[in-house]
């Protein structure tokens, strides 16, 4: 179900379709989770790079299409596969590198993205806090939540804990919560 959005209009005498800011971000919700792979010297043909997926064992789906001769659309069905293939960030495939980036609205070919996976640590956290969901609250203040570390959940160090975020990693992070 897509929802009528935009309104026909022209731009400088062609036709044009005008979307705000709002539409844009509602219509990208389903590729919130996507990836771009980029092979900087050479791409294996798609039915390897579909295969090579599919031989990680992944939780759900993962669908793969051609965005251009370097660069392949990765869309991961599941938040756990998405953070599993976006923390390694590089990947070989049939002996070629293939790089993984965010996609994000901006995307072009020839700019990496900079919102990067970022393991922060919160040191000095009250204990009754050392829980998913304020830690997730807490990471949410610095980018989009991804996962808790396991020795955090088990409170093995209860000294800090550390969360990866999701970070636009060209803007500098605050240095602290309150």
């Amino acid at each position: 179900n897509i929802p009528d959005l935009g309104c026909c209009s022209t731009h400088r005498g062609e036709p044009a379709l005008r979307l705000s800011q709002k539409e844009l971000q509602l219509l990208s919700t389903p590729f919130q989770n996507a990836l771009v792979g980029r092979f900087p010297f050479r791409r294996p043909p798609m039915e390897v790079i579909r295969h090579f997926f599919v031989s990680l064992g992944l939780n759900g789906e993962c669908e793969v299409g051609l965005l251009d001769m370097n660069h392949v659309l990765i869309r991961p069905s599941s938040e756990e596969d998405f953070t599993r293939l976006f923390v390694r960030r590089s990947w070989f495939v049939q002996g070629a590198q293939m790089l993984l980036s965010k996609w994000t609205m901006d995307f072009t070919a020839h700019q990496d993205s900079t919102f990067a996976p970022v393991w922060v640590s919160l040191p000095s956290l009250p204990l009754p806090l050392f829980n998913t969901i304020y830690i997730a609250k807490l990471a949410g203040m610095l980018g989009r939540y991804l996962k808790i570390d396991s020795a955090t959940l088990a409170l093995k160090r209860p000294s800090v804990a550390r969360v990866l975020v999701e970070m636009d990693v060209s803007v500098t992070p605050p240095h602290r919560i309150w």
